[in-house]
């Protein structure tokens, strides 16, 4: 297993990468993460950067409107009606318990995500993911969306109501032709979009002016969509064919409208994900009532 490991470093695998320096490289590149990570959380993440992004969801709903605020702006809130309406019950609390209540569900979400690693990759993982905790964003519900999403496709409706983007994971249903696994997260975020607008027109006509008027907005955070576009649907569109369903979060942080470096936590689906499902028939044939990938065991 060691030697195919790191066959792809040809001679210098046996001659240089000796057992002992294998093991210092390691432990060099576990302290140099955590030496790194350590400093970054409480000189950057804690003192200024607590609530940044679940602050715009639960301000939402103590203003005038969803969408007053310019789209690169603190506070700004970007996401469908719907979406403000599934947290609205949430946001009736003052801030610090909306604050602790998103922080401890996703804390424990990334907990459950990268317990299948070793316990000091955990560390760092984990580490890696708390800014994304602390600041209160969605990337940690994406990565449980994907991993519940192989077994129960109705969770990919969370994508297809926030950035929308990032269903783009659903080809995999689609070049496996899983039709049912498909169509279940189309419909159902087709009825509940349809329901919130009879519920609250007002709010869907001031989100798609609000989409109109800033769709250029992302600036440099945006930059290469389109490419990335593409090549999230080559990267899921060969991972499905394959079976190898580590490529779905993958595709999902490429499909990102916004990258940031909290985006990446969505990577944290890959421990729970190791498992492959068969490769899609040559004929891309379906994968019976259940499909293939409903058949996905999480480890």
């Amino acid at each position: 297993m060691k030697a195919a490991s790191t066959s792809w470093l040809g001679p210098f695998a046996g001659a240089w990468l000796t057992p002992l320096r294998r093991r210092a490289l390691r432990d060099g590149f576990w302290l140099v993460a955590v030496a790194s990570l350590v400093p970054y959380l409480a000189l950057f993440v804690l003192p200024h950067w607590v609530g940044l992004d679940g602050h715009a969801y639960w301000q939402a709903w103590q203003g005038p409107g969803l969408y007053t605020a310019p789209p690169a702006s603190r506070d700004a809130f970007l996401y469908s009606p719907l979406f403000a309406q599934l947290v609205r019950p949430l946001a009736g609390l003052p801030w610090a318990g909306f604050l602790g209540v998103w922080v401890i569900v996703q804390a424990a979400i990334f907990v459950w995500l990268l317990r299948p690693l070793p316990g000091r990759w955990f560390v760092v993982a984990y580490l890696a993911c708390l800014p994304e905790v602390f600041e209160a964003n969605i990337n940690g519900l994406y990565a449980l969306m994907i991993v519940l999403g192989f077994r129960w496709s109705a969770s990919w409706a969370f994508a297809l109501i926030t950035k929308i983007a990032p269903g783009l994971g659903l080809l995999w249903f689609a070049v496996r032709r899983e039709w049912r696994q498909l169509a279940t997260p189309l419909l159902l975020t087709a009825a509940l979009s349809v329901l919130s607008y009879l519920v609250w027109p007002s709010a869907w006509q001031d989100w798609l002016a609000f989409l109109g008027q800033n769709g250029g907005a992302g600036g440099d955070k945006t930059a290469y969509l389109i490419p990335r576009l593409v090549l999230a649907a080559i990267v899921v569109a060969a991972g499905a064919r394959t079976g190898r369903t580590w490529t779905v979060p993958v595709a999902v942080v490429l499909a990102s409208p916004v990258l940031f470096l909290d985006t990446l936590t969505v990577l944290a689906a890959v421990p729970r994900l190791r498992r492959a499902v068969p490769a899609a028939a040559a004929g891309g044939g379906g994968a019976g009532p259940a499909g293939r990938s409903g058949a996905l065991r999480t480890t």
